[in-house]
């Protein structure tokens, strides 16, 4: 369990709240699928760190990302008109290009360009990586080296990518991406099987060893098999905002970077990479709605048991829910906007939340006491290295041989 102190200092990201401060500091945010943007389309509303902001793509394709409020009279510039490399606010016609310069003040009457030079827009760097937007949000602070992961560069039809916003804090998202001890029991009828082999009750309690990593950590879940093997899966975290997901079913290629980012203390955004590097992704084991940025949205409510379906689960649906990330994400919901750990009991299967909690916690009670964070994406060479791995091995020593992870990449 934690202080309740502790907690707070964890979760809490609004306004001046430290650890908010920390992230915004030091570290490039992803915040929307790029494909959201349109050339002279509307603009999109953006919520990060308790803040609005708005996202357009100008007429030569370029991304814009601005505080939502004209700073003439605070109308929102979701509502602009997006034309000529530039938004222009609806109210009075204020202009503003893709850098955030004032090129247009219709209603000041004298001296209308020395005007303009006096009005301050926030706007801030962007990136576009792996179909996504990323942002810098510190306006005082230059870019961190951005941070080059596997799937980038890759080919349109070698990544997918889903997004989900939900009532919960961004922690409780990071924890259930990083534990791998619900994965033989909450997800159980769909990774219940590993190739041929089927996980039972006997390898739910697996061993684990966690170790600390410049980047974040290295977590390892080693479950015995029937047979006499082992199946390990290894996920690997970089600070603060990625998890790399072992894949369930082992040689398929595909493999999953699920980013957990602050939307505001009380809601979060998951964003799920599903990526091949050799070859074009499978999308029979996706859901396929309509809207990629609601992909798998938590129904209903405690009154209702989010619409958790009991019949289903007298039919051998042991969850009640239909879908995989369905699951963790009403867990996480479930327990509250801002889970209270003061009164958790925890057990040895969560060895690897604990681990984390204590590298948040000693990272952010550093910086609060002048130490630059050097934790996270900056810390590997070369990033594009990092990646998780699932496979099946003799010997259990054996599991971070070089020889056994390249059979399994």
């Amino acid at each position: 369990m934690l202080s309740a102190d502790d907690n707070e200092l964890l979760t809490r990201i609004d306004g001046t709240a430290p650890m908010g401060r920390m992230l915004r500091k030091h570290y490039w945010v992803p915040a929307l699928r790029a494909a959201r943007l349109e050339r002279d389309g509307a603009p999109v509303l953006v919520r990060l760190f308790g803040e609005n902001f708005v996202a357009f793509r100008a007429s030569d394709g370029r991304v814009g990302f601005f505080a939502e409020r004209c700073p003439h009279r605070g109308v929102s510039l979701m509502l602009a008109r997006n034309e000529d490399c530039a938004l222009r606010c609806l109210f009075h016609g204020m202009k503003f290009d893709v850098s955030g310069k004032v090129v247009d003040v219709p209603t000041q009457n004298t001296n209308p360009e020395a005007f303009a030079k006096t009005i301050k827009l926030k706007h801030y760097p962007v990136r576009e990586a792996g179909g996504l937007v990323w942002v810098w949000l510190d306006m005082d602070t230059a870019p961190a080296p951005f941070p080059e992961f596997e799937f980038m560069g890759l080919a349109d039809d070698q990544y997918n990518i889903r997004i989900q916003t939900m009532h919960c804090n961004w922690v409780q998202g990071i924890e259930a991406t990083i534990d791998p001890s619900h994965v033989g029991i909450l997800h159980k009828n769909f990774v219940g099987k590993v190739g041929e082999l089927q996980l039972t009750a006997e390898n739910n309690s697996p061993r684990y060893e966690v170790k600390e990593m410049p980047y974040g950590m290295k977590a390892l879940t080693m479950r015995s098999l029937a047979d006499g093997t082992h199946y390990a899966r290894i996920t690997e975290f970089v600070f603060p905002y990625y998890s790399f997901i072992p894949p369930a079913t082992m040689h398929t290629g595909d493999r999953l970077t699920i980013i957990t980012v602050p939307v505001d203390d009380e809601h979060s955004m998951q964003i799920y990479v599903r990526y091949n590097i050799r070859k074009p992704i499978r999308h029979d084991d996706w859901k396929a709605l309509a809207d990629p940025d609601n992909f798998s949205p938590v129904q209903g409510g405690r009154a209702n048991a989010w619409e958790q379906d009991r019949a289903a689960m007298k039919q051998n649906n042991f969850s009640g829910f239909d879908d995989l990330p369905l699951e963790d994400f009403v867990m996480q919901v479930s327990m509250g906007a801002i889970a209270d750990r003061t009164a958790e009991q925890l057990c040895s299967g969560d060895i690897i939340i604990v681990r984390a909690r204590r590298l948040f916690l000693q990272t952010i009670k550093a910086f609060q006491n002048g130490a630059e964070p050097t934790l996270g994406p900056d810390a590997v060479q070369p990033l594009r290295s990092i990646r998780s791995w699932s496979f099946i091995v003799d010997n259990p020593t054996r599991w971070n041989d070089p020889e056994v992870l390249a059979s399994a990449a």
